[in-house]
């Protein structure tokens, strides 16, 4: 008997393990003497960067910088306001066994509160951060693909669904734009807040890049004509993201992150603080991968010669479902709002579960409102904290599934009321459902030229199937194929032997002289 054995090379990238922690980060800021004193501070807000990850050993360590933005009443100057930047650098360390340093991090923060006290010198701050690190590894494997022999020569396949990756990249885009405060509003005295988002809108894939269309939004409020006003504007922009590999048949996501972004307020025209010119750095994180559904060689005998299989367990992370789900959540706040300057707003998602046939998920929705008070007339700011329970349904039976979910706080809309305001949140949330899947999979194949002797084998032989039996497993042990017994019993092709089946195992005579 002559076999022949065709191989062939996959790459699978697999969540090895994910954790997530609350950071305390406290600093101090010293007041300069030369800058106008605090009456009271209006509201501190902040910015988390992730600059730099490191995995080691069971460890994922993470080095973060908090971008703080104080804004305060000045002392003695009816009306006036005035801002102070800070920052704080932190370091944390994320224990998630099992990973090393061949692997690869993906961290997420936000800041769930800011808490401070404050004397004549300085301001005390205590920050609490979300972070959330997952690991992800990348992992070629080879399989047999094909095994060509004689027609004694039997094989069982297992399928399975994966994604095979392309490639990953990481891109910046620059943007440089100029915006206008419009003529319905005044020009710019004093800019007290700005903040920038990046949303990606669409993603395509082409030969070897991904193109994302995004979009930036900005936002300011600003002092002008003695009185608080904001704007907000989305600046279009699209970025190549070159990946070797991609191609148009292939899936992209890409991840976009404002890493910075600096202004500068200039005349226009007319000689007024009009113009706003912006120079704004992002990052796209960008993968391309397919969704494959392939059969893997798991088993083989021959009926004619014994065979020697070299195996191994292959563990794959099986894709069993993408879902994009969406979900409103309406809150509403007690607070007295004349006019909103900005909302900005985040969700994590703190548990999630499968559970009698539903994919549990609960987390919480974090809002920052500025606002102008309708009771003063002054500038306020809110800050709350609102859980949410989603229940998505899915069907199956599937208790190791793992459950990855990235939620986005998509879209804010509010309505102002008499003494409240409700505030709609639209969450996307992508999840990604996955099985750990092992598989004893063969790497080689041996001849040993041991011919089956089946003389002694009697000539019909009535088999009761047992628990957990498979018909490929009788037909193996029998030496026989499962066409042949499928034949002697009458059975269709895709039957499943049931326990308790009486099967009819005939003799397999070997005519050959």
């Amino acid at each position: 008997m002559s076999i022949e054995i065709i191989k062939e090379n996959f790459q699978v990238e697999e969540i090895r393990g994910s954790s997530e922690l609350q950071s305390l980060v406290e600093t101090e800021i010293y007041l300069n003497t030369n800058r106008p004193d605090i009456q009271d501070i209006i509201w501190i807000d902040g910015r988390v960067e992730i600059l730099n990850t490191k995995i080691i050993k069971d460890k994922l360590l993470i080095n973060g910088l908090i971008k703080f933005n104080i804004i305060y009443k000045v002392m003695g100057e009816e009306g006036d306001i005035d801002t102070l930047e800070a920052a704080k650098d932190f370091k944390e360390e994320i224990y998630i066994p099992g990973i090393d340093e061949n692997m690869m991090s993906n961290v997420r923060a936000n800041i769930e509160y800011i808490e401070y006290d404050k004397n004549d010198t300085k301001i005390e701050l205590r920050t609490v951060v979300n972070i959330l690190g997952e690991i992800q590894e990348s992992r070629t494997l080879e399989i047999i693909k094909e095994i060509k022999g004689d027609k004694d020569l039997q094989t069982l396949k297992e399928r399975v669904k994966y994604k095979q990756i392309y490639g990953r990249e990481i891109s910046y885009a620059d943007i440089e734009e100029t915006i206008q405060v419009d003529e319905s509003k005044p020009s710019i005295e004093k800019v007290i807040k700005f903040s920038l988002e990046a949303k990606e809108m669409e993603v395509a894939v082409v030969e070897d890049k991904i193109i994302v269309s995004g979009e930036t939004i900005v936002t300011m409020i600003y002092i002008g004509d003695s009185k608080i006003n904001s704007l907000k504007e989305a600046l279009p922009f699209n970025h190549f993201i070159e990946i070797s590999g991609a191609h148009r048949d292939s899936k992209g996501e890409v991840k976009l992150e404002v890493v910075d972004g600096i202004y500068e307020v200039l005349e226009d025209s007319q000689g007024e603080l009009r113009n706003i010119d912006l120079d704004i750095k992002i990052k796209a994180q960008g993968k391309v991968y397919e969704k494959v559904s392939r059969d893997l060689i798991v088993d083989a005998y021959s009926t004619k010669e014994r065979i020697e299989l070299n195996t191994e367990d292959i563990n794959i992370m099986e894709n069993i479902e993408d879902i994009k789900y969406e979900e409103k959540i309406q809150v509403e706040i007690g607070i007295d709002v004349l006019e909103v300057l900005d909302i900005q707003g985040y969700t994590n998602v703190v548990d999630k579960r499968y559970l009698d046939e539903e994919i549990v998920l609960e987390g919480i929705i974090g809002l920052n409102i500025y606002y102008i008070s309708r009771e003063s007339g002054e500038i306020a700011n809110y800050n709350g904290h609102f859980p949410y329970k989603t229940n998505i349904p899915f069907q199956g039976n599937y208790p190791n599934l793992t459950i990855d979910v990235n939620p986005v706080l998509d879209e804010v809309n509010y309505n102002i009321k008499k003494d409240n305001i409700t505030v709609d949140n639209d969450i996307i949330l992508d999840i990604e459902l996955n099985k750990d899947r092992k598989i004893h999979g063969i790497v080689d194949i041996g001849e040993t030229g041991d011919i089956i002797d089946t003389k002694d084998m009697a000539s019909i032989t009535i088999y009761i199937v047992q628990k957990e039996d498979k018909l490929w497993d009788i037909a193996k042990r029998y030496n026989t194929t499962m066409d042949e017994i499928l034949s002697s019993n009458n059975l269709a092709s895709d039957y499943e032997v049931q326990v308790g089946d009486k099967i009819i195992i005939e003799k397999k005579v070997n005519l050959e002289f």
